[in-house]
């Protein structure tokens, strides 16, 4: 595991919000590309996937500081798996990753997940999209920043290329007013709710 260095602009702002971890808090880097999921958003996305979560794998295509998934991890999911390209904000999430699992050990249990330094387009999923109970969070940077306008685009194509698999759930997080796609491959959306600029799009596996 790879171990964070931590430098002044790096603050724990925020916490895990519910479940075993509770209260835990977390860093992130505020003057990083990269940011953590709002409260609010997080909060309105547990409350919907409800008992979904629990015994679930939980996959982070931005994994940022790790704040999606640890919650997951936090209310009963069997696994997390990170994707960052980011250095710096890999490192965040690792720290952020094994301070949980002490956390986790003083209270008798232990936290799985995976983490890769890797940009989240290259990877080969077939390691998670066999297993049986799949949530992918995808919550890119938004399309309105240099270099990422296609970045949604280049997510519904990776998407409808899943095919059938052990994904039952996709949700993305993007700036509210874009327009998404109704049906991607064997996914359908079922669910949207909006908070100023971000929106989350729910998506489910059609049978």
């Amino acid at each position: 595991m790879a171990k964070a260095k931590m430098t002044d602009n790096k603050q724990a702002r925020f916490h895990i919000q519910s479940g075993s971890l509770k209260h835990l808090k977390l860093l992130w880097n505020a003057k990083s590309s990269t940011r953590p999921t709002k409260s609010i958003v997080k909060e309105s996305f547990f409350n919907t996937m409800g008992s979904e979560i629990v015994d679930s794998v939980f996959v982070e295509g931005f994994g940022g500081c790790g704040s999606m998934g640890l919650e997951a991890l936090s209310l009963g999911a069997s696994e997390a798996v990170f994707y960052e390209i980011d250095k710096e904000a890999y490192n965040i999430l690792c720290h952020n990753l094994a301070n949980a699992q002490n956390v986790a050990q003083k209270i008798g249990k232990t936290l799985n997940f995976f983490t890769f330094n890797a940009d989240f387009f290259t990877q080969s999923f077939q390691s998670w999209t066999n297993s049986q109970k799949v949530i992918l969070y995808l919550d890119p940077p938004f399309c309105i920043r240099e270099g990422m306008q296609d970045i949604y685009e280049r997510l519904f194509t990776l998407v409808r290329n899943l095919g059938r698999c052990g994904v039952r759930f996709i949700v993305f997080e993007h700036l509210s007013g874009y327009n998404v796609p109704k049906i991607l491959g064997v996914y359908t959306q079922y669910k949207m709710r909006s908070f100023g600029k971000s929106t989350l799009t729910y998506y489910i596996a059609k049978d």
